[in-house]
């Protein structure tokens, strides 16, 4: 029984960055404002729209494509490490014997 909590709070967590990119990229203006600290070759490459196929999780078929930008994605993972690091970090704040 566990497991499954720790499973089921594993997907939870694994679920945010992903919900969190898709309020991000909906709250964004679109046509904004460039940095203007930058060359214009990096401008394009953070703006330049990425899209990867993402299979649900309980089956192997289906995909959903994904479509953000470079730096949406680079966001996106930088959030799922985040999360990653702090899950482990309390892991091992639980398994570390007190006295």
């Amino acid at each position: 029984m566990k497991k499954f909590g720790l499973g089921l709070a594993t997907l939870l967590l694994a679920a945010q960055p992903f919900v969190a990119g898709v309020a991000m990229a909906q709250s964004a203006p679109s046509g904004g404002t460039q940095a203007t600290a930058g060359t214009s070759a990096d401008a394009n490459d953070a703006d330049k729209e990425i899209c990867k196929g993402e299979k649900p999780t309980g089956t192997r078929l289906a995909k959903k494509k994904v479509c953000r930008t470079k730096a949406e994605w680079d966001e996106f993972y930088r959030l799922q490490r985040a999360e990653t690091e702090q899950m482990q970090r309390n892991d091992m704040a639980i398994k570390t014997p007190k006295g």
